[in-house]
């Protein structure tokens, strides 16, 4: 009995073993399953990971494809149907270039932004432009080699020109500095905007407290113009910039100003007219809600870089950034500015580098006058497309901003007043929206002549601002020529037929130019030149070049007929 005991129980024990065995090889299996499932989820998660992205990619990828062919067909129409409606009078490039929207409740539209190319780039894509392009390229080039290889004939030595950049640009550094002092400050009247906007909502709606916060607020903000203006230009005499960096600071010293007022105007409105606010019997808005109703700061730091000058919370915007275009326009920035460096040291300083020193003859000014037309031209031209095309579709390139309609058709222009509105789009924005605009609103009752009158003075206030800080005496000529030659012009060149109005004021462009660097580079070489020129207000006011050793007049002109000439 105890034999058979025993067997029964190892028999047991071995049956246990086998059983455990069994029960650890299926842990094992079912732990190697749990792990297998584990990592073949992982891989499922990753999977998922890679399609979303590869789908993201190619859902970019489409989305610039597809830009890119609807470029390609606007290309397409432009050269095989748009190209007759660029040379009728009437073109469909006048008639929607504005974009404003409709006139309504008795107000005047509003700038309305699309997105759009610039007018030389749409027509750069018709190789006859094209080739008019190169052509003119080429002559400035050909220009250019004639006189280098004229110098160096003659004197053995190549002046390449370059003086004027580099006297002209002269502290550049310390315009940086100043600039980015600007540049804060703009910044920090947002802060200041938010706190106006957010305090007076505590205060009952229509109450005395509210008003004089109000008034408190936009004396705070006209005295900040003021005081930002007067700053900006005490910094630029204190450092005695040179009249290049003069320019470019006293211009973006404009710049902000205009992008300032352009904020508060345009969005003091929701602060003033928020339900935000609390009556006697009602309760305030939430702090977030009111909030929300503002813009942000990053709005409004977008619009600070943005290449225009009318606030707007949302703009139409590029898919990406294109780099070859910003490089290109960046090029052509630089090729103009010592091309136009070129024209003034080789065509314009040796016909007024020698005033002051001696009297002008009358004969000799009437030369030097005619002989500043065409280089004047030159300059104005070259200007124009450094600014306003190639500087501007760069910035708007970078910032994606795809509303690129700086400048309209003035070329063709036959009106003085359709030339001021399609010179500087980007300017004549502003002074619509904020000057015009309001004017005959809210301070003429619709009065748009005195309107007009208004728009001009501001225009040739700050023109002549940055011409007389920039070269240090007060010389009103661009004053005088907005004032009241442009708005003469406007009323002369009303009812001519549009060639003759086309080919007036194409001569009135070049007489004018010449005009204007006659008289200011006559003016500058005499205050270098003259001796003992007062640093008084009246020296500063009074013009040197009519005085010291000014304009004599010839009494032996004579007058002879071609057919009396031997």
């Amino acid at each position: 009995m105890s034999d058979t005991g025993s067997g029964s129980e190892s028999s047991g024990s071995s049956g246990a073993g086998v059983q455990n065995a069994i029960d650890n090889r299926a842990q094992r299996e079912y732990k190697e399953e749990i792990v297998k499932d584990m990592a073949i989820e992982k891989m499922k998660q990753k999977m998922d990971e890679i399609v979303a992205r590869v789908g993201r990619d190619v859902e970019k990828k489409l989305d610039i494809a597809v830009d890119d062919l609807f470029a390609e067909v606007k290309q397409f129409n432009l050269k095989n149907y748009e190209l007759k409606q660029l040379f009728k009078e009437q073109s469909s490039a006048r008639s929607t270039s504005t974009h404003r929207k409709g006139r309504t409740n008795g107000k005047l539209p509003e700038k309305e932004f699309v997105a759009r190319n610039s007018l030389l780039t749409d027509l750069f894509e018709v190789k006859h432009i094209k080739t008019i392009y190169h052509i003119f390229i080429v002559i400035l080039i050909i220009l250019f080699l004639n006189t280098v290889v004229h110098d160096f004939v003659d004197t053995g030595s190549i002046n390449l020109g370059f003086r004027p950049i580099v006297a002209g640009f002269g502290k550049f550094h310390v315009a940086l500095m100043l600039w980015a002092c600007m540049q804060l400050s703009t910044f920090l009247l947002y802060p200041c905007f938010r706190l106006w906007a957010s305090a007076r909502q505590r205060f009952t709606k229509g109450s005395s407290v509210q008003k004089l916060w109000d008034l408190a607020a936009l004396a705070t903000f006209l005295t900040y113009q003021c005081v930002f203006m007067t700053v900006a230009i005490k910094a630029l005499l204190l450092h005695d910039l040179p009249p290049a960096s003069s320019v470019a600071f006293l211009m973006e010293m404009t710049r902000f100003l205009m992008k300032a007022h352009a904020f508060v105007r345009s969005n003091a409105p929701r602060a003033l007219g928020t339900g935000g606010q609390k009556t006697a019997d009602s309760k305030p808005a939430s702090p977030d809600a009111f909030g929300r109703q503002l813009p942000s700061f990053g709005k409004y730091a977008y619009f600070l870089f943005a290449p225009t000058l009318v606030y707007r919370d949302e703009y139409p915007r590029t898919k990406q950034i294109r780099w070859r275009v910003v490089a290109r326009h960046a090029l052509e920035v630089v090729g103009v500015i010592f091309y136009i460096s070129f024209i003034l040291e080789r065509f314009l300083a040796p016909l007024f580098e020698k005033f002051g020193h001696a009297k002008i003859s009358s004969g000799s000014f009437v030369l030097s006058l005619f002989g500043s037309i065409m280089p004047g031209s030159l300059c104005f031209l070259c200007a124009f497309y450094s600014l306003l095309h190639a500087w501007m579709n760069g910035a708007a390139e970078l910032l994606r901003f795809a509303d690129r309609m700086f400048y309209r058709d003035w070329w063709n222009e036959s009106t003085f007043a359709g030339y001021i509105r399609s010179w500087n789009v980007v300017v004549h924005d502003w002074l619509y929206t904020y000057v015009y605009k309001d004017c005959v609103e809210h301070v003429f009752r619709n009065c748009r002549p005195l309107a007009t009158v208004t728009v001009f003075t501001v225009s040739s206030v700050f023109h002549e601002l940055i011409l007389a800080f920039c070269f240090r005496f007060f010389y009103p000529v661009m004053f005088v020529q907005f004032e009241f030659m442009g708005l003469l012009l406007m009323v002369v060149t009303r009812g001519l037929n549009k060639d003759v109005g086309n080919v007036l004021l194409w001569l009135m462009l070049c007489i004018g130019n010449g005009l204007h660097l006659s008289l200011y580079n006559m003016e500058y070489y005499a205050r270098r030149n003259c001796p003992d020129i007062g640093d008084s207000i009246v020296d500063y006011l009074v013009p040197v070049s009519w005085s010291c050793n000014g304009i004599s007049h010839n009494p032996n002109w004579t007058i002879t007929a071609p057919w009396s000439m031997p």
